[in-house]
């Protein structure tokens, strides 16, 4: 009963953290009282375990970090224009606003950034002199998934937050060999069972803490248009409804674009024209595409 007890206890101050306006600051509130570790004790492993390379925190200062990162992407300052601004088709407010498990998924976006590299300290190894961390997103999921459903999250929480975890490097891998096919992106939509912004946004605060006070403005700006891009892709193959009249594949090919910000920006308008069906036809489609990259183009 004492140990039910204190697992509750847990449970509650962390939500309570995790819910609060600054949000980072109450969780380094609990992390010195000690409170941050009895609710997650897989947190402390990474206290002190030095990262290679880009890093600027170690690894637990670095979980910590992207909380803060999601406080600012998501408060009143400069960080949040500039992400308003990338995904001005989204409506942010509403797409976090709902709950999953009976938790705001701003919450539980902010519970899985602070341990999205949980499992680091358990994956290290060392390859050609140097450490590394091979996947250490699924095995923080499988670690974080043990731990929520102890505290007493509910399964559909647990879930997000695991997924979002398992996949949070996952947005990188799209465009690793070039413009990510739409084959590949409607996996990743699926896998993520559709919470692709949550992801996008735990993939940003993860870019933000690495570098730390190294994280430039220029290189905060070009993370979000990475973010619309995949926000776009992934939002053109998973609409519900008609098939796509074009794909970002069409769009590659016969416009000769490639991956980024203009991709995205053109598919995005041609699908909601096909959906209000103002084309009706591919030639339509590709029409449209052209003209609206001519537009985006010129205005550059």
């Amino acid at each position: 009963m004492a140990r039910l007890y204190a697992l509750r206890m847990n449970y509650r101050v962390l939500i309570d953290a995790l819910m609060a306006d600054r949000a980072a600051e109450a969780v380094r509130e609990l992390d010195a009282r000690g409170q941050l570790s009895a609710a997650i004790p897989e947190l402390e492993a990474g206290r002190g375990f030095v990262q290679p390379e880009l890093h600027y925190y170690d690894v637990l200062d670095h979980n910590l970090a992207a909380v803060a990162a999601i406080d600012a992407a998501l408060g009143d300052g400069e960080d949040n224009r500039e992400l308003r601004e990338a995904l001005a088709w989204i409506d942010i407010e509403a797409s976090l606003g709902r709950e999953v498990g009976g938790l705001p998924l701003a919450a539980l976006v902010r519970l899985a950034a602070l341990a999205h590299d949980v499992a680091k300290p358990a994956t290290a190894v060392f390859v050609d002199g140097r450490v590394r961390f091979p996947r250490h997103g699924p095995r923080g999921a499988e670690m974080m998934r043990e731990r929520l459903t102890l505290l007493g999250f509910r399964p559909e929480a647990t879930d997000l937050v695991a997924r979002l975890i398992r996949h949070h490097l996952r947005p990188g891998e799209l465009i690793r060999n070039g413009a990510a096919t739409d084959r590949a992106v409607r996996k990743f939509v699926t896998d993520l069972d559709g919470h692709v912004l949550p992801l996008m946004l735990v993939n940003l605060a993860d870019g933000m803490a690495t570098r730390g006070p190294g994280y430039t403005r220029e290189n905060y700006r070009r993370h979000c248009t990475f973010v619309n891009y995949v926000a776009a892709r992934a939002w053109a193959v998973a609409e519900e409804g008609e098939p796509p009249l074009v794909t970002g594949d069409d769009l590659i090919a016969e416009l000769d674009l490639s991956g980024g910000r203009l991709l995205g920006a053109v598919l995005t308008s041609v699908r909601r024209a096909q959906l209000e069906r103002a084309v009706t036809t591919r030639h339509e489609a590709l029409a449209l595409a052209r003209s609206v990259l001519e537009t985006l183009k010129a205005a550059e």
